[in-house]
């Protein structure tokens, strides 16, 4: 009972002692100094602050005024996400002479219901103004950014301003008070570091898009969605989105938290490309986006719900895990790879500490002020520009490797085709060798086949010459015998005239297969070539003995002093030779007219014998043919022969390495044949 009495009276006075720790609190905090503001210059109300929470959002001015929760704030108010409503309270002094009119703003630019009081006449609590992201930006009292108030204060009395403070983000701002003329100077400035910061974004955008839709390479592409969203996060934050389109909060709050949310997937996946993870550790970092992308969308679906606290307080652990595990990813790999790890630690380390300098703001763990309050903006910033400089070394880096690498495939193609070159220029010989070689072999062919027609032809001609130079002396040897016979006791004049008959038709016959048959063995080369040192004297009794061939004086020889002292010639060829040559001179000679022989030795080294008549002339179309086997020209067709005559003189002069010509067809003169032979040196 005694020890029940005891803690009863221990209880009691705990309970007047915490009532009194209350009180002195509530003192202290209606203690606090006035804020004595300057006309020169902003002013922040850090230290001048307290603050008072609502919970359940019930209270009115004169209850929470009067409330015993009341708590100095050593700085700006930073509670982070919450859903209390925060009364804030601030004692301001104008200094003497100074104008009545001041600004107070926030520095948080997305608060959704701010509520000023202000003590009338009789000391009663009145709203004097609201703003915030549910009123409306098109209702606010001066076109702004963030929240600004204009006050009226009374001159050198203190006047306390009781803030009504209601918003989904996180509860973290700072007020500043201002004359008009200082925030025209400070908004112009602050407009201008956006406008360089957004315009420089814009511009990277631009320049990676084009970049994008050249190449349409897939980091490109995931780092302009990168940037993109970066950047409508940074522009939605500072609600510049907001002030120039008069967004309803309906529309900016779920879009800020989207934006955040997907950043947070973009911003892994990209982060872990330029890290190589994907590449190294590609099952396990595809885990990890699937992981990061599932607690995304948990979190935008709580945004879209409108609890954006709690989506960002369930989004803001993973995001701060994320970027431990790549940095610490990021150090392992740093004495591993080529400078791609410490790239990463430079570039996104200046970002990862604006983010978490900003996520550790918002829980309240750090004071919100400019530095704070502009952190990711300018870790953000930077983080793009060392991004951007990086890509472009890295693209620059590829197009030289492409250059080398098309620098070396020119190279390698030039030689291929080089060695194609040569090798269609080698089979392009080969072919026109080819095709010279078949052309000449139908060539030959041809003349193989022209010479076979016109063998055929002439042992047509020749069957059909011999059968009609047969028959002549064959019919005269038939007529004459037969005369023989029925006349046997004829006079012995008669018979020996019969009897010359036969042998000169005997003869003839004779001489016709003696020539086809001389031809026929050196066709084939069996004729005997029995080239011997003829003496001077040998070769005149050969002339002498062809011309006593013929009647006397049908045949003259000209000029056989001009004979050599020697000749190396087959004397029983050479006599064939010239007995055709006369021969055929005989033919075409008509009786009583003279044949000549003539020698001479047109040089030094040569002896030249020329046969000449004065026949008829030579048909032009008949001169290539005259020394070709079997031809027979018009002219001779009504005369004895083979035509074989000019065709042996021209073969025994080829054998004695000579030649045989028609050396004039008689148009005007004699015409004459010439048969050329060297003399030995």
């Amino acid at each position: 009972m005694k020890n029940w009495l005891v803690l009863r009276c221990w209880g009691r006075i705990c309970g007047w002692l915490a009532l009194l720790g209350l009180v002195g609190l509530s003192a202290l905090a209606q203690a606090q100094p006035p804020l004595r503001l300057d006309p020169e210059r902003a002013l922040s109300s850090g230290g001048h602050l307290a603050m008072l929470r609502d919970p359940e959002g019930r209270l009115e001015a004169e209850a929470a005024a009067a409330a015993p929760g009341w708590r100095a704030l050593p700085g700006p108010l930073n509670i982070g996400y919450t859903n209390d409503v925060i009364w804030l309270r601030l004692v301001v002094q104008r200094p003497a002479g100074a104008a009545p009119d001041w600004l107070l703003q926030f520095s948080h630019a997305l608060l959704d219901d701010v509520r000023l009081f202000r003590q009338d006449e009789q000391g009663q609590w009145r709203l004097a103004q609201r703003s915030g992201e549910d009123v409306g930006r098109g209702h606010w009292a001066i076109d702004a950014r963030n929240v600004l108030l204009p006050l009226r204060l009374p001159e050198q009395e203190p006047e306390t301003l009781l803030l009504r403070l209601r918003t989904k983000n996180a509860m973290s701002t700072y007020l500043t008070l201002m004359t008009p003329e200082v925030h025209t100077g400070r908004i112009w400035r602050e407009y201008l570091v956006y406008g360089l910061g957004f315009g420089f974004g814009l511009l990277l955008i631009a320049f990676h898009l084009l970049f994008w839709q050249m190449t349409r390479e897939r980091l490109s592409a995931w780092y302009l969605l990168y940037v993109s969203n970066a950047l409508l996060v940074e522009a939605l934050t500072a609600g510049l989105p907001q002030q120039l389109f008069d967004m309803p909060v309906w529309l900016s709050d779920p879009m800020l938290g989207l934006s955040m949310c997907a950043g947070l997937a973009i911003g892994i996946r990209f982060a872990g490309m330029q890290l190589g993870l994907d590449q190294r550790w590609p099952g396990f970092f595809r885990w990890s986006l699937r992981v990061v992308t599932g607690l995304s969308l948990v979190a935008a679906v709580l945004v879209l719900t409108g609890r954006n606290g709690a989506g960002m307080l369930a989004m803001q652990p993973v995001a701060m895990l994320s970027i431990v595990l790549l940095l610490g990813a990021a150090c392992w790999l740093l004495p591993r790879d080529k400078g791609q790890a410490r790239a990463f630690l430079l570039i996104f380390g200046v970002y990862y500490a604006g983010v978490l300098l900003s996520f550790v703001r918002n829980l309240g763990w750090l004071p919100t002020n400019v530095w704070t309050n502009n952190v990711a903006a300018l870790g953000t910033l930077l983080h793009m520009v060392l991004m951007s400089m990086r890509l472009n070394r890295r693209y620059d880096q590829e197009r030289r490797d492409k250059e080398s690498a098309q620098a070396r495939i020119v190279e390698i193609v030039g030689k291929h085709n080089e060695r194609l070159e040569q090798a269609v220029r080698a089979r392009t010989t080969d072919l026109r060798q080819e095709i010279a070689q078949r052309e000449r072999l139908e060539q030959e062919l041809r003349a193989a086949l022209e010479t076979e027609r016109r063998a055929k032809q002439s042992q047509l001609d020749f069957v059909a010459m011999v059968s009609h130079e047969f028959r002549t002396p064959l019919a005269i040897i038939n007529t004459t015998a037969q005369q023989i016979a029925r006349n046997l006791d004829a006079v012995r004049e008669k018979t020996l005239a019969r009897c010359m008959n036969l042998r000169s038709a005997a003869q003839r016959m004779a001489a016709l297969v003696d020539e086809y048959l001389t031809a026929d063995r050196m066709d084939t080369g069996q004729s005997p070539f029995q080239p011997r040192d003829c003496e001077r004297e040998e070769l005149v009794d050969l002339l002498d003995d062809l011309v006593a061939d013929w009647p006397e004086g049908r045949v003259l020889l000209r000029d056989e002093q001009q004979l050599p002292e020697r000749l190396h010639c087959d004397p029983g060829l050479l006599r064939v030779a010239l007995r055709n040559l006369l021969a055929n001179a005989d033919r075409h000679t008509e009786p009583g007219r003279v044949i000549e022989l003539q020698v001479f030795s047109p040089t030094p080294g040569g002896l030249s014998l020329r046969v000449s008549n004065p026949g008829d002339e030579v048909p032009a179309d008949e001169v290539p043919r005259l020394f070709e086997k079997y031809f027979r020209g018009r002219q001779a067709l009504q005369a004895p022969g083979a035509g074989l005559g000019l065709y042996l003189v021209r073969q025994i002069a080829e054998m004695h390495a000579g030649q045989a010509r028609l050396e004039s067809a008689g148009r005007g003169e004699p015409v004459r044949f010439r048969l050329d032979l060297p003399l030995p040196a």
